[in-house]
């Protein structure tokens, strides 16, 4: 006899252990945040893509070559045509030049769930050049804490991405 997996369930187990309704303070405040915003769940990605590509000032190859790259594997710019994404970076290219706060504004537009992988990303762009330098760290320490990203996490991801791009 093979083993089944159980894929579905009843419910009684996540009864027995509280955990049937997410916390609604937090589905309340990701509810809010992201209400007003007229961003873009691709805007926002590849403005904080480009964001990190830039952080240093300039866009090396090896940057470019990793944001493309991530954007025909990524689910969510990958379904976009070409000129859907031309769209999506003029967009992004006008509101991160009018709006003081348009990083801060982008950031806050992604998905919670979705902000620890965005950030991983950055890590990665920002370190594909093979250096590391002091306007690219700020820039890291700037959306992880405008998307209140957990220090462990950020510390595990930066110590992965730091060795992944070492060699």
């Amino acid at each position: 006899m093979s083993d089944v997996k159980i894929l579905f369930n009843t419910g009684e187990e996540m009864e027995s252990t509280g955990n049937a309704f997410p916390d609604i303070a937090k589905l309340e405040q990701e509810f809010n945040e992201n209400s007003e915003s007229d961003w873009t769940i691709p805007e926002a990605f590849l403005c904080l893509l480009l964001e990190a590509a830039f952080a240093d000032g300039s866009l090396a190859m090896e940057e470019k070559e990793e944001i493309a790259a991530l954007v025909k594997r990524s689910r969510t710019m990958k379904r976009l045509s070409p000129q859907q994404m031309a769209a999506v970076n003029q967009t992004v290219n006008e509101r991160m030049r009018e709006r003081k706060d348009g990083l801060r504004e982008a950031c806050l537009a992604l998905p919670v769930d979705m902000r620890l992988s965005v950030y991983a990303h950055c890590v990665d762009i920002v370190l594909a050049d093979r250096q590391l330098r002091e306007n690219e760290e700020d820039f890291l320490a700037r959306i992880a804490e405008v998307m209140q990203l957990d220090e462990d996490m950020v510390k595990a991801i930066r110590t992965v991405m730091l060795i992944k791009n070492r060699y």
